[in-house]
C-alpha cells in the first residue's frame, strides 16, 4: 500500500470580520496563546504544522510569541512558510484603508506590486525567524498569471495556493475547478493543492468526479444536472475542521484514497483557535469542538496503514530523492 502523507497547514493571520471587507487597519493578533495550545495538541498527537504567516502575524507581538515558541522546531515539527494578504502588507499604492475584493487577491495586483509585497514579507519572515521561507500560500488562494515567476524569483520552491475543485471567479478570484488534489511541478515550482473531495451516495460517480472534476464543474452550470446532483447528494467538501465534521473529513480522505490520492492538506485559519474571531467558532464550546475535531482526525489518520505526518518541505525533499 502506498504511503499516505498529511500536511497540516495553518493560515496564520490577523483578525478581521470576514463579512465586512478588507481593511489595512485590521492588524490585531490576540490569539497567540490559543494557537500555541492548538499546535501543541497537534504535535502531541504526532502531527506536524506548516505555519503560513502573513505580515501582521509576523510583525505583531502575538505572532512573534508563536514564532519564538517554535523557532527551535523549524524544519522538524514546524515549518515557517509565507501567506500574503495584500491589503495589510506594504508597500501600499494609496492611503485608503479599504481594499476592493478584486485586489484582495494577490494575483490581481500588478506584477511589480505583487513582487514588492511578497519581497517585503519574505524578508520580514527571514529576519524574524532566522530562516528564509521556501513554501508559499497566497492569501485567499489568490495566485495569478505572474505569481509563478515572482515566487521563483524570490526563492520559493513549493506553492500551496491551489484549492482543488474550487472556483473563485464569481468574486474575481482564480478558477481551480479543473484541478485535482495531485501534486505536480511546473517551471521548477512544486504545487500541492489544498485538499477537497467530491462526495456522492453513488460510489462510482464519486470516484469518477474525483478523477475528472471538470464534469462536476459543468454540472454546477446546468440547472437539470444540479437537480440530479442534489438527488445523488453530490457535493464538494474541504479537508478542514472549519465547517466540517470529523466524519466528513474522514469521508473526504477515504474517498480520495479510493482514487489513489495519498497526499493531503488539512487546513484552517489561526484565528479559529479563539472564540468569536471567525464564523466557525462563536463560543468557547465551538473552540473545544473545533480542537476535538482536529484531534479525532489526526488520531484516525495516524491509524491508516503506512501513514505519516510531514511538513510541506519534506514532500519537496523526498520528491528529489
Amino acid at each position: 500500500m502506498p504511503e499516505s502523507k498529511l500536511v497540516i497547514v495553518i493560515h496564520a493571520e490577523e483578525e478581521f470580520d470576514w463579512n465586512s471587507g478588507f481593511y489595512r487597519s485590521n492588524r490585531n493578533v490576540t490569539h497567540s496563546d490559543n494557537l500555541i495550545a492548538t499546535i501543541d495538541q497537534i504535535i502531541g498527537f504526532g502531527g506536524k504544522v506548516t505555519l503560513a504567516m502573513d505580515y501582521p502575524f509576523v510583525t505583531s507581538e502575538g505572532g512573534q510569541t508563536v514564532i519564538n515558541y517554535y523557532k527551535n522546531q523549524h524544519g522538524k515539527n514546524v515549518e515557517f512558510a509565507t501567506h500574503l494578504h495584500p491589503w495589510v502588507n506594504p508597500p501600499y499604492e494609496t492611503n485608503d484603508d479599504s481594499v476592493s475584493n478584486e485586489l484582495s487577491y494577490p494575483g490581481n495586483l500588478s506584477e511589480e506590486l505583487e513582487y514588492q509585497k511578497l519581497k517585503v514579507l519574505t524578508e520580514e519572515i527571514e529576519k524574524t525567524c532566522g530562516f528564509r521561507p521556501k513554501t508559499y500560500l497566497a492569501g485567499r488562494y489568490g495566485i495569478g498569471k505572474n505569481t509563478q515567476s515572482i515566487i521563483k524569483r524570490l526563492g520559493y520552491e513549493m506553492d500551496l495556493s491551489i484549492s482543488a475543485y474550487c472556483d473563485f471567479s464569481h468574486q474575481q478570484g482564480p478558477d481551480f475547478s479543473n484541478f485535482t488534489n495531485t501534486r505536480f511541478q511546473r517551471n521548477q515550482v512544486t504545487y500541492l493543492p489544498h485538499t477537497s473531495a467530491i462526495l456522492s451516495v453513488v460510489p462510482w460517480i464519486r470516484n469518477y468526479m474525483n478523477r475528472n472534476p471538470e464534469y462536476f464543474s459543468l454540472m454546477q452550470e446546468n440547472k437539470v444536472f444540479r437537480i440530479i446532483g442534489k438527488f445523488l447528494r453530490l457535493k464538494r467538501y474541504r479537508l478542514s475542521p472549519e465547517g466540517f465534521t470529523f466524519r466528513q473529513m474522514k469521508q473526504v480522505t477515504e474517498s480520495l484514497l479510493k482514487v489513489e490520492q495519498n497526499e493531503f492538506i488539512m487546513s484552517f485559519h489561526s484565528p479559529s483557535t479563539k472564540q468569536g474571531l471567525t464564523p466557525y467558532v462563536s463560543s468557547l464550546d465551538d473552540v473545544n469542538h473545533f480542537r476535538e475535531t482536529i484531534s479525532e482526525y489526526i488520531k484516525w489518520f495516524n491509524e491508516i496503514e503506512n501513514s505519516r505526518f510531514v511538513i510541506a518541505q519534506e514532500l519537496l525533499k523526498e520528491g528529489r530523492q
